[in-house]
């Protein structure tokens, strides 16, 4: 990680997302792509597969837990970038307490996406560590409207899936596409910013770190569901676990 450089906190505040190119070296991508190749080769990883509308959830994934105890470089990135997002939000944020969940590997194979969604948390760092052919995120910043106090509310459901009709989003939101390279790092508020995958269309992996922030305090009541979805190959009867469903 280039220690000179300087993130812009005016930029930030004013788009709701920060983008900077060889974040990370060509030669760190290379290392912490063999890591995870190393691990890949000794371990299962489980896909994940929800077959959500208009674009499915397909990907695999290394979670937290894992990482903290065997990836342990990918950790040590993870606590470094805290500076970096502090720097950038002026906020005193934090990794997050739930361990599986503040940093995570996604692997997306040919064909594989990941469905339109907001973060759980307020401020997400993706690294990409690799070019490949689509796997581009799309993204509307600063787009969602939150209910005070009610953010993981059937009300709030309603509200966010109007948004995400093709129409809204044509109307009110401004898109941003940005495709996978090494090194470029995406920073955004990612409980506010509407975001997709789209479907990586060569036979290669696209392979990125997600790395997640919030404060210190933060409670997450849709935690046990959300990480099933997201985190178990298991079968999910729910197919948008986000909310809490009242009666």
């Amino acid at each position: 990680m280039k220690k000179s450089q300087i993130t812009s906190l005016e930029e930030f505040q004013t788009t709701g997302y920060f983008l900077q190119e060889n974040f990370i070296s060509q030669a760190e991508c290379d290392s912490l792509l063999k890591l995870i190749a190393d691990y890949r080769r000794a371990n299962s990883v489980p896909k994940i597969y929800r077959n959500v509308k208009p674009i499915p959830l397909s990907r695999s994934v290394i979670n937290g837990k894992i990482i903290q105890s065997q990836i342990r470089e990918v950790q040590k990135l993870y606590e470094t970038m805290n500076q970096v997002i502090n720097n950038l939000t002026n906020k005193q944020l934090f990794p997050l307490q739930d361990i599986q969940v503040g940093c995570n590997i996604n692997i997306t194979e040919k064909g594989g996406t990941y469905q339109w969604h907001y973060d759980r948390n307020a401020i997400t760092a993706l690294l990409y560590l690799n070019k490949v052919d689509g796997g581009e995120i799309e993204f509307y910043p600063n787009y969602r409207i939150i209910l005070p106090n009610a953010k993981f509310s059937r009300f709030q459901s309603v509200i966010d899936r109007v948004q995400q009709l093709s129409f809204f989003c044509h109307i009110f939101g401004k898109q941003i596409i940005i495709k996978p390279q090494p090194g470029l790092l995406l920073v955004m508020a990612g409980d506010k910013c509407l975001h997709s995958v789209r479907p990586v269309t060569e036979a290669k992996d696209r392979i990125n770190i997600v790395m997640a922030y919030d404060l210190p305090n933060a409670n997450f009541v849709i935690k046990d569901k959300l990480n099933t979805y997201l985190y178990s190959s298991k079968k999910f009867d729910n197919t948008d676990p986000s909310y809490i469903m009242f009666g």
